[in-house]
């Protein structure tokens, strides 16, 4: 059943990757490789705090290697594609072959086609940086957590004063034993989704001047390549080139906690895998 799946799923793999490449084609004449990084940049500094998850993923597989991820990558990429060309060669006798006849010829094809060394310490170095980077998350997610419910204890006091009296007063006293647990775990749960906030607000902020930073520096660059500048005027070292980052930087944050870290429909649509990356990270950080 599972080998069957697999075959099925290769080939629409394959399909929807070849449109990827179709579209990465006809967009050659508007320098996607040229621009691409400005546009990214813009995509943090007014969207990054909605992807909390994915864009701390991000950060984080830049910290702990990305070079060594991307060289894993392409080496499984590139044993794909040679047991892919090997498979085709491979086209077998004549005549009618059961299907497992067939797929025991072709493993064996794939299996003389690819260099198992590689493949395994490929899928171990990606495997590896994967634990790390949930690990990352899940650190980041208990800060969090550890937080609001010390915030939550904070909220008791003031909760005891000011509500439990109200509560015992419009509370049968037969309920009265609920007051107590309610105003405790209440407070926790305020604690914690305040947290939680502050630790958006916080990621929509380091977005913004991150996507800005990238902002400035690609754009500039793309500008000289195109032969609009003679050179990049606004170098780090320049003392506008902080302030030029902030302003854009500012503006992104502004407009980020104006829409409540959301998306406007068009722009939700074309983002939906990012929600579906965002969703299963999420996941996979909350599951225990």
């Amino acid at each position: 059943m599972a080998a069957d799946r697999i075959d099925d799923a290769i080939p629409l793999i394959s399909a929807g990757w070849g449109k990827i490449l179709i579209v990465w084609d006809k967009l050659q004449p508007y320098k996607p490789k040229i621009w691409g990084p400005t546009l990214f940049g813009l995509i943090l500094v007014f969207f990054g705090g909605r992807f909390l998850t994915t864009i701390a993923a991000v950060e984080a597989v830049r910290l702990l290697g990305f070079d060594n991820l991307k060289t894993h990558t392409l080496v499984l990429w590139d044993n794909f594609k040679k047991a892919k060309d090997a498979a085709k060669k491979d086209e077998g006798p004549d005549g009618d072959e059961s299907k497992d006849k067939k797929g025991h010829r072709i493993a064996l094809v794939v299996l003389k086609a690819v260099d198992p060394q590689e493949i395994s310490l490929s899928i171990a170095g990606v495997y590896e940086i994967m634990l790390a980077v949930i690990a990352t998350l899940r650190f980041k997610f208990a800060a969090a957590v550890t937080l609001g419910c010390s915030m939550g204890e904070m909220f008791q006091t003031g909760a005891r004063a000011y509500a439990q009296p109200h509560l015992e007063a419009s509370i049968p006293r037969e309920h009265h034993k609920w007051i107590e647990p309610g105003i405790v775990y209440g407070c926790k749960g305020t604690g914690i989704a305040l947290a939680l906030v502050l630790q958006r607000v916080m990621s929509a902020m380091h977005c913004s001047m991150r996507g800005s930073y990238i902002v400035v520096l690609s754009a500039q660059a793309a500008l000289v390549e195109l032969k609009y500048l003679d050179k990049v005027k606004f170098t780090e070292d320049n003392p506008y080139f902080m302030l030029i980052v902030s302003l854009i930087a500012m503006v992104g944050f502004v407009n980020q906690v104006a829409s409540g870290f959301g998306l406007p429909f068009p722009l939700s649509f074309f983002f939906l895998p990012v929600y579906i990356v965002e969703w299963l990270l999420t996941f996979m950080v909350g599951s225990v």
